[in-house]
């Protein structure tokens, strides 16, 4: 048995690295703009604000949004115009609409139908609409059609844009790469501490370090490294310790294919292998295995399945995820967690990303009754439940689920 020490330290090393995939994810992929927040599936925000006159504010406000690749502010229902009032205040806050030339109708920017007005808005809304004139949120939420011709105004420039959410790839890869001809998938680390750091990194995603086998599959890999920036070299996944003389796959394949430069391996040069990424050749050579290098991973291709629900056992320490996780949050799933008797359950949410609106977690102490714990939902990091009995069940319970990716979990007994 590990002591607690051992096992905080395991725990935080395995919490760390599903943070790493997350961040890797959202470089991949994106989330939201610096200083947006995700509501109701979609990234809200302030871009900017710059000083406007009547005759640029709106194509302005368009342009800029589009920059982050978002639209202007586009109210459908009262959730989200309590959501743009409370974010106003000395600033003009532009809306999105514009006049339809044909049928003298206001609409959104992006076409849609204006269906939602607040109880509370100028005249001319419900009124045959006049090109060149822009409407703003003002603090009490009425919409207020902009009437003061040249005067400049400062103005918040608010977006919306949608996340990005990716869909598992068909070909079973996720979130690694595909040469479409081998079976096999590749992903290019961050730079490992040694080559063993970066055997244990490719292990905890399920994988191990990069084999090749073929110059087709060579090729591959250093040019995915250079995409990812890794251009002075990277780490395979070989190594001559205890192999005398000669190399060997750390993944158990076979020594089909070498693609050394001439004169390597070199004496005393070191026990294991990399690439030379800052050629276009890719030659490997031998390498200290206690230098930092990029690493290159690879993993067979996953069978393609629908997100299910799993019924455990979870041990303790486990990453415990929504089914799905991160790809596709819809899929409803209770976790019945248990230590032994005389203990309590300590439970972490390492990572929860749910829609405020319709999907939550909640935390019952036992896996019965009325003891709720808590009900959470939105955005959460780090954050520690504790339960007083050795059972606890976990509900994620999402309503659509909608452009969010659930939730991540692990825990223990104290």
């Amino acid at each position: 048995l590990f002591s607690p020490s051992i096992f905080s330290s395991l725990l935080r090393f395995k919490m760390r690295i599903l943070l790493l995939f997350l961040m890797v994810y959202e470089m991949a992929y994106g989330s939201c703009p610096g200083g947006f927040e995700v509501v109701e599936g979609e990234c809200r925000g302030v871009f900017t604000m710059i000083p406007l006159t009547l005759d640029v504010a709106l194509s302005t406000v368009v342009s800029k949004c589009q920059g982050v690749l978002g639209a202007p502010l586009i109210i459908h229902n009262d959730e989200q115009q309590s959501y743009w009032t409370s974010r106003t205040n000395t600033n003009l806050l532009v809306l999105g609409l514009v006049c339809n030339s044909n049928s003298k109708e206001w609409e959104w920017v992006d076409g849609s139908k204006l269906d939602f007005k607040p109880s509370n808005h100028d005249a001319a809304l419900d009124q045959q609409c006049k090109a060149a004139t822009d409407w703003w949120v003002q603090p009490n939420g009425k919409w207020h059609l902009w009437t003061n011709g040249g005067e400049v105004s400062m103005v918040d420039i608010a977006c919306t844009t949608p996340i990005r959410q990716p869909v598992p790839s068909a070909d079973g890869c996720d979130s690694f790469e595909d040469d479409s001809e081998d079976g096999v998938c590749y992903q290019i680390g961050a730079t490992a501490e040694s080559w063993q750091d970066a055997q244990m990194n490719c292990k905890h995603l399920g994988a191990n370090l990069a084999s090749i086998h073929s110059q087709q599959e060579n090729s591959f890999v250093r040019r995915l490294a250079v995409s990812k920036g890794a251009i002075n070299g990277l780490f395979l996944g070989a190594t001559i310790a205890g192999k005398g003389k000669d190399f060997g796959w750390v993944d158990g394949s076979e020594w089909d294919f070498e693609y050394f430069y001439p004169g390597f391996p070199i004496p005393a040069s070191g026990d294991c292998l990399a690439m030379d990424t800052s050629t276009s050749s890719g030659q490997w050579m031998n390498f200290d295995c206690s230098q930092k290098l990029p690493v290159a991973c690879i993993r067979p291709q996953k069978e393609v399945t629908d997100p299910a629900c799993s019924t455990g056992p979870w041990a303790e320490g486990t990453i415990i995820s929504s089914p799905g996780f991160p790809y596709d949050s819809s899929t409803p799933c209770d976790f019945f967690l248990s230590v032994d008797e005389g203990k309590i359950i300590e439970a972490e949410i390492v990572f929860l990303e749910a829609n405020p609106c319709c999907d939550h977690l909640a935390i019952h102490d036992r896996f019965l009754g009325e003891g709720l714990i808590a009900n959470i939902t939105g955005e959460v990091r780090n954050v520690t439940y504790t339960s007083t009995s050795n059972l606890m069940r976990v509900s994620w319970q999402p309503n659509g689920g909608e452009n969010v990716r659930g939730m991540a979990i692990s825990y223990r007994g104290v």
